[in-house]
């Protein structure tokens, strides 16, 4: 499944970044990567390494509590998105989101490999793999630390050996699928909108349709609370949006060589005052360079 959803996302992507490149007038390309990626691709890897450098609770030694401890709002959402879901139907739903996960993370290599963007292999794809990757060590890291048991594993320290906890029963909050999904999916549509691609638009909907649909099975497979997938949207998002704010060049740029080529508007000029024989005038235009220009001329006899 994990393969199917390779295949489906890269295609998804090429045919989202067509074969055209940026809007009439590109934009300059992301800054090159720099100290400040060394710095966060090494927090990620250190993210990513941290629950084997300090070890992580074992599921016997941190039974669940009871019911009452989950708050109203992961219970009503857990009855609504799971019901009576058979367990095989659980694992179903659980292998489609981490196909749905894989379709999202990798349909930016095929939107950047249909575009005819300068440096989009070394720049555009490395911002969008940095952000994906700094999100989800962060949410690795934070799963160790809070512990919170998954919704189907939560009484199994309870069923005395009948089924067993997984290693992976504390890891519930935040859920790193949404994050990362969320995280590519608006990374990329920064970067579209970045450079304006002619289907901006149709990257942002379907990339945050696919991390939404993530989110969404997550909770009906039953491997997480639904404020473990809202967490992880708002932060995948925020750190896809982040990172490429980061590589995005300066607001000065020289003006385009069709500014140059554009003939200079004539000046208008009125009088507003004639005293002893001279004229004060307001004159104003657009000059060849662009912007609009207004200043005063004194006109003597």
């Amino acid at each position: 499944m994990a393969l199917a959803g390779a295949f489906a996302g890269v295609g998804l992507g090429a045919t989202l970044g067509g074969r055209s490149g940026a809007a009439p007038a590109p934009a300059p390309p992301l800054r090159p990567l720099g100290a400040a990626d060394a710095i966060l691709s090494g927090a990620a890897l250190a993210l990513f390494a941290s629950p084997h450098l300090f070890g992580h609770v074992s599921p016997a030694s941190s039974a669940s509590g009871p019911p009452r401890e989950i708050n109203r709002f992961d219970r009503k959402m857990r009855d609504f998105a799971v019901g009576h879901r058979s367990a095989a139907g659980r694992e179903l739903l659980d292998t489609i989101s981490a196909t749905t996960l894989t379709a999202t993370v990798l349909a930016p290599v095929g939107v950047l490999a249909a575009t005819d963007l300068p440096h989009k292999w070394e720049r555009d794809l490395p911002v969008v793999m940095e952000a994906t990757a700094l999100s989800l060590g962060v949410s690795v890291a934070i799963k160790h630390v809070v512990h919170r048991s998954r919704p189907v594993d939560r009484f199994c320290a309870d069923e005395k050996g009948e089924a067993p906890c997984r290693k992976d029963t504390r890891l519930s909050f935040y859920s790193g699928h949404t994050t990362a999904a969320f995280a590519a999916a608006v990374a990329m549509g920064t970067i579209a909108d970045h450079h304006g691609l002619e289907h901006r638009r149709w990257i942002w909907g379907t990339q945050l349709a696919l991390a939404t649909t993530t989110g969404a099975l997550r909770v009906m497979s039953d491997q997480h609370f639904a404020t473990d997938v809202i967490v992880g949207m708002l932060t995948g998002s925020l750190v896809g949006w982040l990172v490429p704010a980061l590589h995005k060049p300066g607001e000065s740029r020289a003006p385009s060589p069709a500014v140059h080529r554009r003939a200079p508007a004539a000046l208008a000029a009125v009088p507003v005052a004639v005293r002893s024989g001279s004229a004060i005038a307001v004159t104003a235009g657009v000059p060849a360079g662009g912007g609009v220009y207004f200043g005063l001329r004194w006109h003597g006899r």
